[in-house]
């Protein structure tokens, strides 16, 4: 009897004690995945410090930010700056060019090209200003080295917009947003926009959470600029764009678009809204309170909510573009970045939109499109100009929707649904969530360890 009791006993533990080993394999994994990403992911993302060549103007590809090592440059405009604001559009129909702030960014230089092919006038506000002399003016230096006989399959903008039409149309100036509160960066960005007449604001920044960033005093205050360091999305994300919507309105522009994310339309509770803002520094809180400041300016405004964003172009005969003006769509939500591009800027030039009306325009491709069809291609339309029509011609009818929110607001009225009037609670969401997890992997920690000390105090006394 005494055999055939221990037998089952010496399995049970022989069986335990393999998935207990496992368990803490997997859970040490883990652990060293998510903290080494906590603990150095914003360290990884934060722009580099203001260098000699924070306040340079490029124009037409003629002169370029000094390198490392080079003496500082004035940051004082050059004299395309400090001309008549209609002397630098010229070539638009309007007089003024458009600025585009993250320029050099994936959606931001589509952007930059879709402007130029409409023979539009550019100024295209960089943080780096030697990426952005490669990016749209290196073809000059290509062109001069293969000597007509070498590789030039570069398929960038400068491949697709011709030399001369870049130095006549395209400006770069040279800015940190995370920087946008000293007095020489204030002054650059006020020139640039008073300089136009358009802003497609489509900058971001990605930072990883830290462990420190769930502090309670922390997690629970959107103002983070006691203790944050400047990639945090606190700035460029928010205070900078802020800083921009008060120079259009304060130079009366006739639009502004901004650049958010589909997750900004969700509740905070939301399980997307929960995990992104938990793993990105709260970013989607931060896209919101743009958001609401951007709605209670007097700028019109078109907001583009995309979901994640394809680097491939849609095949327009099996998937088409779908906008929605209550602001909202299903995840993933999935579209190319070319077609946000279009579409912000044909918020801007098309004149699809009437001139003094605003949107919040959730975006998606319907149809085929991969990695996974998402609707119908019958809910969209075949281009950006399109789809904003539909969306004009559909006003009123949105207007009316009951118990819904108009996606048309009047820039000289302050009507703003009552809901956005209370922020939404991003830092209990999250705190519920981490708190939730953290509590969990102490809890099964302590387990796993009473268990082991069990094993190894009964494997003693057996011995």
């Amino acid at each position: 009897e005494a055999t055939t009791c221990k037998q089952p006993s010496v399995g049970f533990d022989a069986t335990m004690t393999r998935r207990v080993m496992r368990s803490i394999s997997l859970a040490a994994a883990l652990a060293v995945i998510i903290l080494s990403h906590a603990a150095s992911g914003a360290d990884a993302f934060r722009p580099p410090p203001p260098s000699s060549s924070f306040a340079v103007t490029l124009k037409g590809g003629q002169s370029t930010p000094p390198r490392g090592g080079g003496s500082p440059r004035s940051p004082s405009l050059n004299s395309s700056s400090n001309s008549d604001p209609g002397d630098a559009g010229a070539a638009n129909s309007n007089g003024k060019p458009v600025l585009v702030v993250g320029a050099t960014g994936k959606v931001g230089r589509r952007v930059v090209d879709q402007l130029l092919k409409e023979n539009r006038s550019v100024i295209a506000l960089v943080r780096d200003g030697e990426k952005a002399a490669e990016l749209f003016f290196g073809r000059q230096e290509t062109e001069k080295e293969n000597d007509g006989g070498g590789d030039t399959s570069n398929t960038d903008t400068t491949s697709r917009i011709g030399k001369a039409q870049r130095q006549e149309l395209l400006e770069v100036v040279v800015a940190d947003l995370s920087e946008y509160d000293t007095e020489v960066n204030q002054a650059k960005l006020e020139d640039a926009v008073r300089r136009c007449d358009s802003v497609i604001s489509v900058s971001g920044c990605l930072r990883f959470s830290k462990i420190t960033d769930f502090l309670p005093w922390r997690l629970f205050d959107a103002d983070v600029s006691a203790w944050a360091d400047k990639g945090h999305p606190y700035y460029s994300n928010y205070k900078a764009q802020c800083f921009l919507i008060d120079m259009a309105e304060k130079h009366r522009l006739k639009r502004f678009v901004r650049l958010t994310g589909l997750s900004t339309g969700f509740p905070a509770f939301a399980f997307v809204t929960v995990v992104f803002s938990s793993l990105l520094s709260l970013t989607t809180r931060y896209h919101d309170l743009c958001e609401r400041y951007l709605r209670r300016s007097g700028v019109p405004y078109v907001i583009l909510r995309p979901g994640g964003l394809a680097e491939e172009d849609r095949d327009e005969s099996t998937a088409w573009l779908q906008v929605d003006p209550t602001g909202s769509l299903p995840p993933p939500g999935r579209v190319p970045r070319s077609d946000v591009a279009a579409l912000a800027v044909k918020s801007c030039t098309s004149g699809a939109l009437p001139s003094d009306q605003s949107y919040t325009l959730a975006i998606r491709a319907v149809g085929d499109i991969k990695p996974k069809s998402q609707g119908a291609k019958e809910d969209g339309f075949p281009d950006a100009r399109r789809c904003l029509e539909s969306v004009a011609a559909g006003r009123m009818k949105s207007d009316e929707l009951e118990g819904g929110f108009s996606s048309t607001v009047s820039p000289s009225s302050n009507s703003i649904r009552e809901e956005q009037k209370v922020q939404k609670p991003y830092g209990v969401a999250v705190g519920a969530f981490v708190y939730t997890i953290m509590a969990l992997s102490l809890k099964t920690l302590s387990v796993i360890l009473g268990f082991l000390l069990g094993f190894a105090s009964g494997g003693g006394s057996g011995t």
